[in-house]
């Protein structure tokens, strides 16, 4: 398989406090030479003498990057902010030029590096596709043919004709993602952008690059959500201060992204870092119910009945909730709703069984709880929201504790029962085991 994009010891290096313009005129010789160079290859390892930074002032940005990617693999570029993320896509998408190092690239880029990248604000939305398109050598025809289908994506229709600089930033977004999307580069380039959409947007989007990742093209993927990079890379490259400290498949990469969050930003980060909540308590006065019943408590424990905050989907998980009655002559019916980090629902279970709807709830504190078995979910963040409702038809809910718990699902690649010999991406929210019958 041949390769997409080659970075070979690259670094960027800022002088920071003043205008460089040294450095200005310096990226627009290595872009005018690389634009006439048939490999596309920017900076020149053999006439620029790398320095290592002997002034205070001087700023690695990145530092001795090294790394391929294949024709079609999608990669997940992560990292704490400041990690060099937005400067490697920069180089990469080549809107500057690394100081020292090269980068080969085979095939057209299409990147969305910000919100509006490439668009002129007094340019319409219809004017600002066709230009895009220009940009990515496209003619006029082949823009055309896409364009219904980039404008009824974007949702942008009425305004299409209205000046991009009147457009809200969601508007603006969904429109440069539609022209990067359907103009069919070669490869890729999404960076930390599609967070300003809404959440109907975001999933609209998620379908699309399964699409493009279908079709065989190259997507480089920066996002801080680590459940998108779980979902859509086959491989992560994670940054800590310019330089590459992991280059494997995403669970690993995220474990080295999550470390390297709680080292910069020492014990205040570790709430923020550690995301996963394996058990909740909640105080007296924040239960959440009212007169009739209210929650007490919720954990998740391994199969050894520990708390757990990380399990593999070889792995059975045991759900436990805490509920106090608090007024007589309620048929009650616990349950649970588990979503993944998007919000999407994976599925509902409750306590429908036929003691709670003939027998009302006797008050006092209750303990119920399920299992999920081994070889069920799919590599995931999971969140655990909990409820106390009518046990009849009307179903009226009583007490809520949305978003109360969270687990990590890692993927076991030794499980051999659900993938047999295949160590690659397996997609979908659920991952069963079922009886299969061949003859």
């Amino acid at each position: 398989m041949s390769l997409s994009i080659s970075v070979e010891n690259v670094s960027k290096v800022y002088r920071l406090g003043e205008i460089n313009r040294g450095q200005f005129f310096g990226d627009v010789r290595r872009w005018v030479k690389g634009k006439f160079n048939p490999d596309h290859t920017f900076g020149d390892p053999e006439t620029e003498a790398e320095q290592e930074p002997k002034a205070a002032n001087l700023f690695y940005a990145l530092k001795n990057v090294s790394f391929d990617i294949k024709q079609g693999e999608t990669v997940g570029i992560i990292g704490a902010n400041g990690a060099g993320k937005s400067t490697l896509l920069k180089l990469i998408s080549r809107i500057t030029a690394p100081s020292t190092g090269s980068i080969k690239i085979n095939g057209r880029i299409g990147s969305l590096l910000e919100v509006g990248t490439g668009f002129h604000p007094d340019l319409t939305g219809r004017d600002n596709v066709f230009m895009n398109g220009a940009i990515l050598g496209m003619n006029r025809t082949e823009v055309a043919a896409k364009f219904d289908d980039i404008v009824s994506f974007s949702g942008v229709e009425k305004f299409i004709d209205t000046p991009v600089k009147r457009y809200s930033s969601g508007m603006f977004v969904r429109l440069a993602f539609s022209v990067a999307a359907f103009l069919e580069p070669e490869i890729l380039i999404v960076d930390e952008v599609l967070s300003v959409g809404d959440q109907t947007f975001q999933n609209k989007c998620i379908q699309r690059l399964k699409e493009i990742i279908k079709d065989g093209r190259t997507v480089l993927f920066v996002s801080h959500g680590a459940g998108q990079v779980r979902e859509l890379c086959s491989r992560a490259i994670c940054l800590k201060r310019g330089e590459v400290i992991c280059d494997d498949e995403p669970n690993k990469a995220l474990d080295h992204y999550q470390a390297a969050v709680i080292e910069a930003g020492g014990a205040s980060a570790q709430k923020t870092a550690n995301e996963f909540i394996p058990e909740v308590i909640f105080n007296k006065a924040d239960r959440p119910g009212g007169d009739v019943v209210r929650i007490l408590a919720a954990r998740l424990r391994g199969d050894d009945g520990n708390l757990v905050r990380k399990v593999l989907t070889s792995e059975g998980i045991h759900v436990e909730v805490e509920y106090e009655v608090i007024s007589e002559g309620y048929h009650l019916r616990p349950g649970c709703t588990v979503c993944d980090e998007r919000g999407n629902v994976i599925f509902w279970t409750g306590d429908t069984s036929e003691s709670h709807r003939s027998r009302a709830a006797q008050p006092g504190r209750h303990r119920t709880g399920f299992t999920i078995p081994p070889h069920f979910l799919a590599p995931s963040k999971i969140i655990f929201n909990f409820g106390v409702a009518d046990a009849g038809i009307s179903g009226q809910g009583y007490a809520q504790a949305p978003n109360a718990l969270s687990l990590l699902v890692e993927d076991d690649l030794r499980d051999t029962l659900i993938r047999g010999a295949y160590q690659g991406v397996i997609g979908g929210f659920v991952r069963p085991k079922f009886d299969w019958k061949t003859r």
